[in-house]
């Protein structure tokens, strides 16, 4: 084969490997630009809620016998939503505000609600000390189950009160704990606010089983009774 014959050769083989490294770029960019299209798309979701509900939670370690009817109140809540996702938007805001739920919620429709407040003392500590203060919870009804009773906001505290029947309930549930009869631990100690393994190619073997027990909340029920009537 001649000098002539080599360089020909040579130069084919050269143009053939800058056109596979071009187009192996071209590919990678494309393929990563479809990724990113298909990750960035923009969603729209729209929810229909039921806002009324008559129970309610609260901590297990408050005194149910605290429970204390507060007032009524006409209020307006949220029936239909509309959830829009949209990453682009996201993209600042996740670094500017710590968001990266790249969601927004938007209130489409709204209906009347009577709200019932109540209000109850705050947990009882281990030490058997109570924790100062009160909290609330509401619950909400649609106002013609209450009509019956009249304007809700001209009913004394007393006529409201004596409309509402409270019942408290401790359900119980299932639980995921370990199994220590069949889990293994490591051995070791903290070292300056770090556990640190004796045997540092030991592996924790923790098994799980599923118990029934109590619930960390109590369920107050709030059941309508006969309305009262409300005083002229």
């Amino acid at each position: 084969m001649d000098k002539n014959k080599v360089i020909l050769i040579a130069g084919v083989v050269v143009a053939f490997a800058i056109g596979l490294l071009i187009g192996t770029r071209w590919n990678s960019s494309t393929a990563t630009n479809d990724v990113q299209g298909a990750i960035a798309t923009r969603s729209v979701q729209t929810n229909e809620i039921n806002p009324f509900t008559n129970v309610a939670s609260i901590p297990s370690v408050v005194d149910p016998s605290t429970v204390r009817f507060e007032k009524l109140k006409m209020v307006e809540l949220a029936s239909k939503t509309k959830t829009t996702t949209d990453p682009e938007k996201c993209k600042d805001r996740q670094f500017r505000d710590g968001d990266v739920t790249c969601q927004t919620v938007t209130v489409l429709e709204r209906v009347k609600a009577v709200e019932a407040q109540y209000s109850y003392n705050g947990p009882v500590l281990a030490s058997g000390e109570t924790v100062p203060g009160r909290d609330q919870f509401s619950v909400y009804f649609r106002p013609e189950e209450l009509a019956a009773a009249g304007p809700v906001d001209k009913l004394k505290r007393e006529q409201a009160e004596s409309l509402f029947e409270v019942s408290t309930s401790r359900p119980m549930v299932e639980q995921k704990v370990i199994d220590q009869a069949h889990s293994h631990f490591c051995e070791g100690s903290y070292v300056d606010g770090t556990w640190k393994r004796k045997d540092a190619n030991c592996q924790d073997q923790v098994q799980y089983l599923t118990q029934t027990v109590a619930s960390p909340n109590l369920l107050i029920q709030v059941s309508i009774r006969r309305p009262a009537i409300a005083q002229k």
